[in-house]
């Protein structure tokens, strides 16, 4: 039976202390790398989510910088409140290193209400080998498509790498061997030389690629060649014969042959160096000088020409043309080296000779030669020639977009001049890459304030420094955190700049962070050195917001005070000291218990009164209060709320009238009864379970005693008390109250030169007075206000 309160209080206490966990995502954050030729559908990474009890939660991602090559998470369940979360890459996945090397990916889970957010950075590692287009390297390989009358050793197709590297890089056809097809060395496929002979025919080939160090990659190529309806071509003369000198420049139109019919196009069977036919005209032009002196055999030259219909190769004719070149006696000049490549770093001087050309014309009497730049737009006074030598006319420079979109290769012409007539010119390509040079510092943007609530969970995101590098690649950073709290409370995304929150913010205890961001170049030399990297430091201050986590302090938190009743109703009668450890709070005020007849109210801090009532016949009000008053920080959610209990002692007191010498009839014998209302606290139904419990046992336990000592004793009824005491006089009950003069705190002098004699039971009081209200005499004592009705 003594237990049961013990057990019940046990399980109110077990019940009450019971919280659900908070979903979780433990596998975050979490880096992973992925290579840049990982394939369609793998996995990047598995984590759980753990505590979620419902059949499906909503799990969603987001991708920084934004790009559709990952699929959504998707979800499978492992046990109960555990599920497997998976993120594969999506069939749109082209992954390039040197686009983008990190993605974010920023994964929330809703479970029943509730959130959880964490990150991952996928890492994409570059792959040093050749890849060949997706579905040119897949197993069915590409097909292109054309029609039978396409001309001989026409493009048909270009062989692209996705990320070329360890250039130059060679292209070749592995099967059939020997292949009608040739590739060039830019990746292009060309129609057989001969022209397709038999329509509606597939060809498949098999295309490999090489590298410079050996890398490989290939794939399948399928060339359908369909036929065409074909429409009468034909020429009016079979052959024709020109005569054109030696100093046709390049260029220049030879001849002009024309063929009967509809979409005549027209192509050279016979292959040559020294002459070209447009295709849509029927002009014949050489596409170099033609130097007799140089190439005897171009003194004579025949072509075969076949006219056919675009839209029907086979629909076609064939003429001779026989061109004769006369010899002028001229050549053009001579020079070493006939091409210029070279490599400088960008921070080349001005003046500095970057080669000289050796040039010479065979005919004796050209024996000036004159030297001319002829830049494209991206050398444009980049170059001058002083002489033979050719020099830097400005600065070079590595790191512009526009350097860039031609791989920092500035290229010109040099065109070498003879003094002949007419005169005759060579002309010399020059490549001049650029190489970077590590040139300047980064440079920190900003911003550089931040804020963050001081609730924020960990990984939120505090804000993103930025910086910038003027050397190519731009921007091109890494940061981190110079020193910083102990442990760190901030962590920074080397690559993105973005901050994260690692650690418990408490703005009363730090309201602000100031960092020292160390900001670092990479990869801007030709060779990266870590010893050239260039270093900027950053200042930033992060401000922890407020936020109300902390309840009212109240000190002290019990007090005690005595009033009279008369006390001015506009006095303060305790002023609460309360303080909040949030300094925006603003604490509010409210009495919640033990109010009784409402005559208490809160000032601000401050307790006050109305008027207190003492009338035995009316409102009697306790002459102790047992005040609760609630402390609140805030008006909005969250708020906290603390009690203060105060304790004010009411020491009742009317006004009195002087007494006269009428004697007092001695009242009869009888007793009166006195109630006392009191204010009682509620608390908790739990408590009141094991104080009902308790009760009972103890009220049995009193029964049994009571019933025990009822046998052996006889019981007299006595007169109700007031205030626990009895006052008797002359064989009557009297009643003792502590009446409050409404007028002033001391009973007036005039009443104690009144007082009839006394008996010696009254000698403790010092006047005497009658009540204006209901005439009743009674004595009292001055000291202490004690009455003695008569």
């Amino acid at each position: 039976m003594g237990l049961t309160p013990l057990l019940v209080l046990y399980l109110v206490l077990q019940f009450s202390g019971q919280t659900q966990a908070q979903i979780d995502f433990p596998g975050l954050p979490q880096t992973v790398s992925l290579l840049e030729n990982a394939s369609k559908g793998s996995i990047v990474y598995s984590f759980t989510m753990e505590n979620c009890n419902i059949t499906k939660p909503s799990v969603v991602m987001e991708v920084n910088p934004a790009t559709t090559f990952f699929n959504s998470p998707s979800q499978s369940i492992v046990a109960g409140g555990i599920y497997n979360i998976e993120i594969t890459l999506s069939s749109s996945a082209a992954l390039d290193a040197g686009v983008v090397n990190q993605y974010v990916l920023t994964i929330t889970g809703t479970c029943d209400g509730a959130n959880v957010t964490g990150q991952l950075f996928v890492r994409i590692i570059e792959v040093a080998d050749p890849q060949c287009e997706p579905r040119f390297s897949s197993q069915v390989g590409d097909t292109v498509t054309v029609y039978s009358d396409i001309p001989a050793s026409s493009p048909i197709y270009k062989v692209v790498l996705r990320q070329p590297k360890n250039t130059p890089v060679k292209y070749s056809i592995t099967d059939p061997v020997p292949s009608p097809f040739t590739v060039s060395s830019s990746g292009s496929v060309l129609t057989p030389a001969v022209g397709f002979t038999n329509a509606a025919k597939t060809y498949q080939l098999q295309i490999l690629v090489t590298d410079s160090l050996g890398n490989k990659c290939n794939g399948t190529l399928t060339v359908e060649v369909l036929s065409v309806y074909e429409n009468p071509i034909n020429f009016t003369v079979s052959s024709i014969a020109v005569t054109i000198p030696e100093t046709n420049q390049p260029g220049m139109a030879v001849t002009t042959i024309k063929a009967q019919g509809n979409n005549v196009r027209y192509e050279m069977i016979t292959p040559s160096s020294a002459y070209y036919i447009e295709e849509a005209t029927g002009v014949i032009r050489n596409t170099f000088n033609l130097d007799l002196e140089r190439t005897a055999s171009l003194a004579f030259t025949m072509l075969q020409i076949r006219a056919y219909d675009k839209n029907q190769r086979s629909n076609s004719a064939i003429a001779t043309v026989n061109i004769t070149v006369l010899d002028v006696n001229e050549m053009a000049p001579s020079c070493t080296p006939a091409v210029f490549v070279t490599q400088v770093p960008e921070t080349t001087s001005i003046g500095r000779a970057l080669v000289t050309f050796s040039c010479k014309d065979p005919d004796v009497s050209n024996t000036t030669l004159s030297y001319t730049v002829v830049p494209n737009a991206n050398s444009l006074y980049s170059f001058r020639m002083q002489g033979s030598q050719l020099q830097v006319n400005k600065t070079l420079t590595y790191d512009s977009e526009e350097i860039a979109s031609v791989n920092f290769q500035y290229a010109a012409t040099i065109v070498v001049t003879d003094s002949g007539t007419p005169q005759l010119t060579t002309s010399i390509p020059v490549f001049v890459t650029v190489t970077p040079v590590n040139n300047y510092p980064p440079v920190c943007v900003g911003p550089n304030s931040y804020s963050i609530n001081e609730n924020s969970a960990f990984g939120t995101s505090v804000g993103q420094l930025n910086a910038t590098d003027r050397d190519y690649k731009f921007n091109n950073v890494e940061f981190s955190i110079e020193g910083g709290p102990t442990p760190p409370v901030f962590y920074i995304n080397p690559r993105s700049g973005e901050i994260n929150l690692l650690g418990n913010l408490d703005f009363e205890t730090k309201s602000s962070y100031s960092l020292r961001i160390k900001v670092v170049d990479l990869n801007n030399d030709i060779i990266p050195d870590p010893v050239n990297q260039k270093t900027a430091y950053c200042s930033i201050t992060i401000s922890v917001l407020d936020y109300n986590d902390n309840p009212p302090e109240c000190n002290p938190p019990y007090q005690t005070t005595t009033i009279y009743s008369t006390l001015s109703t506009g006095s303060d009668i305790v002023t609460l000291t309360c303080t909040d450890k949030d300094p925006t709070s603003v604490l509010s005020y409210s009495i919640v218990g033990g109010n009784t007849n409402n005559r208490f109210s809160m000032n601000g801090n401050n307790l006050r009164h109305s008027n207190f009532s003492y009338n035995p016949d009316g409102i009697f009000d306790p002459q102790t209060f047992e005040l609760l008053i609630k402390v609140t920080d805030s008006t909005t959610s969250p708020r906290f709320t603390t009690t203060a209990t105060v304790f004010v002692n009411v020491v009742p007191w009317t006004t009195t009238k002087p007494t006269t010498t009428t004697t007092t009839p001695t009242p009869k014998k009888q007793t009166k009864i006195v109630t006392e209302t009191l204010t009682y606290w509620q608390p908790d139904i739990w408590f009141m379970v094991v104080l009902t419990l308790t009760g009972a046992l103890f009220l049995t336990a009193l029964a049994l005693l009571a019933w025990k000592l009822a046998k052996g004793f006889r019981f007299c009824s006595q007169s109700a008390k007031e205030a626990t005491q009895p006052l008797l006089q002359n064989s009557s009950a009297t009643e003792v109250e502590r009446p409050v003069d409404t007028t002033k705190q001391q009973p007036p002098e005039k009443e104690k030169k009144d007082i009839a004699p006394l008996s010696p039971l009254s000698l403790q009081f010092d006047g005497r007075a009658q009540d204006p209200v209901t005439g009743r005499e009674y004595l009292f004592n001055s000291h202490t206000g004690e009455r003695r009705w008569l």
